[in-house]
């Protein structure tokens, strides 16, 4: 058995894993501290599991862990069957829920871990998934063909999340401090490309591609999750929001408003149906120097509806079609209740929206604040509805 220091390699080839690890019946592979398991390269070494829809099943497991790596390794399974397209539909499913899973043990999180040229595919949940642990680095990864994307969490790519119940940021298992950097998700098999859920914070989302989703690329589930930093990704042709805080989902635990103070900055959201998407009680969020940039078909830029205290600052915007506009301000409908209202104590300023679109519509709200917005397009600069309450001349 591999102790501390231990570095376990895996040479070039393909691992049929058919067998449990013997302290874990739903896990292949079961990490222990300060080991690091290394492969030949995610292009060189793959671990092939035979799991096929076994629930909780895992390639990879590291629960408690310290001081642990995984790196230069393909997770795949056998599953050979279809893969998921419909966010509605619960099928097909099969292989694994999860390639890498790293998480908690007796109310221990995990700490320390590098997770590094790891690619995951033909699994069910998340490709890889961090749970109650802090100080965990996922980077270099590639995240891909999911076999569902229904509803109930599957077809995540890489997910960090707290745990429903756990609101103590000095417990163990409080979720704090992960980085994901430099990763590839390739959406056109799941639901979410990087998720954040439940009240996790603190965490570093940077430098990540994502091409294509089924629903929002980057999301904030809307579970409270809180001071988290969104910067410098790159998200194309996603059918819904690039990057969106709060969520209206949720089977057995109901979604609504994404937590206080997250910074949404410098990405680059071109061709998506929505570029930033803030609703449902999401307070405090902090948008600016995002290059948003529609397609033929695109509805907005920025939408907020219920978002408290937002500041959307410096953002530039480029619109293709004459449905489009730059900046929105609307009602929230809510979700089942939940979360509905109006934007308050909004401030949009020094943006620049232009092209073949519309610039800012303001259809509810109350202290909107407009100052120093450059507009310059095709369609109507500015809108202002008789419900929205703006401060000051909106131009």
């Amino acid at each position: 058995m591999a102790k501390a220091g231990d570095e376990v390699v895996l040479p070039a080839g393909v691992y049929d894993l058919r067998s449990a690890d013997p302290d874990d019946e739903d896990a292949n592979l079961v990490l222990a501290d300060g080991v690091l398991l290394r492969g030949a390269g995610s292009d060189a070494t793959v671990l092939r599991s035979s799991f096929d829809g076994d629930d909780d099943s895992a390639v990879v497991r590291g629960a408690g862990v310290e001081n642990a790596t995984v790196s230069g390794l393909a997770i795949s399974s056998e599953h050979d069957g279809r893969l998921g397209t419909d966010p509605d539909d619960e099928g097909p499913g099969g292989g694994p829920m999860y390639g890498v899973q790293i998480g908690e043990d007796d109310g221990e999180g995990s700490r320390r871990v590098l997770i590094d040229d790891v690619s995951v595919e033909r699994f069910q949940r998340h490709g890889i998934t961090v749970k109650a642990s802090r100080e965990v680095t996922v980077t270099g990864c590639r995240v891909a063909d999911a076999t569902s994307v229904g509803p109930g969490g599957s077809g995540y790519g890489i997910v960090v999340e707290g745990k429903a119940d756990q609101r103590d940021p000095d417990a163990g298992n409080d979720s704090r401090h992960n980085v994901v950097v430099g990763n590839r998700l390739v959406g056109t098999h799941l639901r979410h490309g990087i998720l954040l859920q439940f009240p996790t914070h603190n965490n570093l989302i940077a430098d990540n591609i994502v091409d294509g989703g089924v629903r929002d690329a980057i999301d904030l589930h809307g579970e409270g999750e809180y001071l988290n930093e969104i910067r410098g990704n790159t998200v194309t042709g996603v059918d819904a929001a690039a990057i969106a805080l709060g969520n209206p989902g949720g089977e057995e635990n109901k979604h609504d408003a994404s937590g206080e103070g997250n910074w949404v900055h410098d990405n680059r959201l071109i061709g998506n149906d929505q570029g930033v998407l803030v609703i449902l009680g999401t307070p405090d969020t902090v948008i600016d120097d995002n290059g948003i940039v529609g397609r033929t078909g695109s509805s907005v830029g920025i939408e907020l509806r219920n978002a408290p205290g937002t500041l959307v600052r410096d953002n530039a915007i480029w619109g293709t079609t004459e449905g489009f506009w730059g900046i929105r301000v609307a009602e929230d409908d809510g979700s089942s209740g939940r979360g509905a209202g109006v934007a308050s104590d909004v401030v949009i300023s020094g943006n620049r929206v232009t092209g073949r679109g519309n610039g800012i519509t303001l259809e509810a709200g109350t202290g909107l604040t407009l100052e120093d917005n450059t507009v310059q397009v095709q369609g109507t600069p500015r809108r202002v509805f008789e419900g929205a309450e703006v401060d000051g001349d909106p131009g």
